[in-house]
């Protein structure tokens, strides 16, 4: 199947998502999160990670969201979650076009959860978010895994592809990353993405079948994988250093 070509993002899959706590939850454990400090989170939607990332306490946070018409709920998640005190600006514009104006080691850390597969070079953007950091600074990074689920959801989602773990590697070492962690997480997921976009070929889904996976699905699946890594997932999660000079 052809990778989808950008579409306008109305981010309601987001939506669904905000209540999303233990996936969430979930994926910051599996970061397991250092000092943030100058924290740079790329596509930040409507804020569903912001607010969450926040209660971590980073030194201060630029949060970027291209799309337009997702500000204004992004600027209310920030204005009325915890986290007051973070320093936190939000900049409409694409990783691409910010990181063009920004000097070398501008971060401490950079966040990017669901956003590479959006970028169409993203071995380009892979390349800007090492120059972007200091050295010892942390790449978190989760991408859709396995290209033989890409289906419908991927394409109403704006995905060029999804990513295996193999290549993932290769594509951040090639950028001068030094790979820490690398996993698949939510193996269940696997099934319901594969239903979902290649048989029934839906191109979204509603607050109650997520809520249904968050609260019901989830713990038990977190429990099991943190026992077992599984072989493969629905997603993969990356943690990758820059090394220092």
């Amino acid at each position: 199947m052809a990778p989808a070509q950008p579409l306008h993002y109305d981010g309601a899959e987001l939506e669904a998502l905000a209540t999303a706590d233990r996936y969430y939850e979930w994926i910051l454990a599996e970061f397991e999160l250092e000092r943030l400090g100058t924290c740079l989170e790329v596509g930040a939607g409507t804020g569903n990670l912001t607010r969450r990332l926040r209660r971590h306490s980073p030194d201060a946070m630029v949060c970027l969201e291209p799309s337009t018409n997702l500000l204004e709920r992004l600027r209310e998640t920030v204005e009325t979650g915890n986290g007051d005190r973070v320093k936190t600006d939000i900049v409409a514009q694409s990783f691409e076009a910010f990181a063009v104006q920004q000097r070398s080691a501008s971060f401490d850390s950079i966040v990017c959860v669901n956003v590479l597969e959006h970028i169409r070079d993203d071995r380009s953007a892979v390349r800007e978010m090492h120059r972007l950091l200091r050295p010892g600074g942390r790449l978190y990074l989760m991408v859709p895994a396995l290209q033989w689920i890409y289906g419908s959801l991927d394409e109403a989602f704006g995905h060029y592809r999804r990513y295996a773990k193999r290549p993932l590697r290769q594509l951040l070492q090639d950028a001068g990353f030094q790979v820490e962690k690398l996993r698949y997480l939510n193996s269940a997921g696997i099934a319901t993405w594969f239903l979902m976009g290649r048989i029934f070929k839906w191109r979204g889904w509603g607050t109650g079948s997520v809520t249904v996976y968050d609260q019901l699905v989830i713990p038990i699946l977190q429990r099991i994988e943190s026992i077992v890594e599984p072989p493969i997932g629905q997603s993969l999660l990356t943690v990758a250093t820059k090394p220092a000079a």
